[in-house]
């Protein structure tokens, strides 16, 4: 059973709920316009993970090198987690900037944060045992005073039980929060009672993205094509909506019994489904960037097991975006991202998406780039 859970757990290496179901209301007719690149002259890819006062922050292939670089792509500092020694980073789950310094969340280590010599500089150890099943989008936020994380599963005595298990991941909150003075962990943001995996079948994992914007928390999940709003009130996290999205011709996420989830596995290989890709918090509305999918009959084309042509199959999938006003109401969707894109969370201070060039589909270069797209609104 635990084989299981990690297979799923990597498989993607991705209160009063209105649940709005908002029509379509075109006002307005914006396009993504390429206003500038960043050339990083670094011989592996990067994958852009975060972004803080002008230092962009990327990860490696190696998985064990992070790379902070600037807006003319000069590499400002290159960190190495340590692999070997007393030191020894087995297995980060989040990377980002908190409090201005690097900081990963360990599997068996906790809160790290490093020096620009690679340096552990401070720590904050997790209580009791735990187990991160997911890879997310930040290592930490802060709550009041306190520390929010992805809740790591603590209780394993359903491990063995794929039902259980997942009747209760379900059906827990999506975070912890540490309060570092006592130690004490409490959990936060229950998932809407409306969410699909509350209806009792198996949705997949949840690989939940949690974006903050002030005192608005966003949340989504894997299976579904809505997001979440919260608002945070001291300590607290309270629920306040759920924005449904239905953009024409998506492609659901499957879903099965909750009894035999390894029959998912089967309805996967037929389709690409719709998703998420990455929410955006501007000042003035909300963007969602997101695939639609595809369906057997186009899916059945490609050879799954031939790695090189399903990547660039994937690779090639159409991204688009939405853009949403500041009551959530839907203002535009499908805003085409330029062919081949490779999406990243970060955005600059005028708002300004970044995202990068997919080498597979254009060639193989000595360098990574990037590409800023900015919302323009045509008169």
């Amino acid at each position: 059973m635990k084989n299981f859970i990690y297979l799923l757990s990597i498989f993607f290496l991705a209160s009063c709920d209105q649940d709005n179901k908002r029509e379509k209301s075109i006002s307005s007719n914006y396009e993504l316009e390429i206003t500038d690149s960043i050339r990083v002259d670094y011989l592996q890819q990067l994958a852009m993970v975060d972004m803080e006062n002008g230092k962009y922050l990327a990860k490696s292939e190696d998985l064990s090198t992070f790379v902070i670089f600037d807006d003319d792509g000069e590499i400002i500092n290159q960190i190495e987690l340590k692999t070997d020694g007393p030191n020894a980073i087995q297995r980060t789950v989040g990377e980002g900037f908190f409090e201005g310094e690097f900081t990963v969340m360990d599997n068996q280590k906790g809160l790290l944060q490093f020096s620009n010599e690679s340096e552990i500089i401070k720590t904050q150890p997790l209580p009791g045992d735990y187990f991160f099943t997911h890879i997310y989008n930040r290592p930490v936020f802060s709550l009041g005073k306190n520390l929010a994380y992805y809740r790591p599963e603590r209780d394993f005595s359903d491990w063995e039980n794929p039902e259980l298990y997942y009747k209760r991941n379900y059906n827990s909150p999506i975070l912890e929060v540490l309060d570092p003075k006592t130690n004490e962990t409490t959990l936060k943001m229950k998932i809407p009672e409306t969410s699909v995996y509350k209806d009792g079948e198996f949705h997949y994992i949840l690989d939940p993205k949690i974006i903050k914007k002030g005192k608005t928390w966003y949340l989504t999940l894997m299976a579904e094509m809505k997001f979440n709003v919260y608002e945070e009130k001291g300590d607290e996290l309270i629920f306040k909506e759920s924005i449904n999205f239905n953009p024409k011709d998506h492609i659901k996420f499957p879903s099965v019994s909750i009894k035999s989830p390894i029959e998912i596995y089967n309805k996967l290989e037929t389709i690409v489904p719709a998703m998420i890709l990455q929410l955006y918090g501007f000042e003035n509305k909300t963007v969602l960037l997101y695939r639609k999918g595809v369906g057997e009959n186009i899916v059945q084309q490609y050879d799954r097991n031939n790695e090189s042509e399903w990547l660039d199959f994937i690779g090639s999938l159409p991204i688009y975006a939405a853009i949403f006003d500041t009551n959530h109401e839907l203002i535009q969707e499908d805003i085409a991202l330029p062919y081949g894109s490779i999406t990243t969370p970060v955005f600059t201070e005028d708002e300004q998406i970044v995202v990068q060039k997919n080498q597979r589909l254009s060639g193989e270069e000595d360098w990574n780039t990037y590409y800023k797209l900015k919302l323009t609104e045509k008169k």
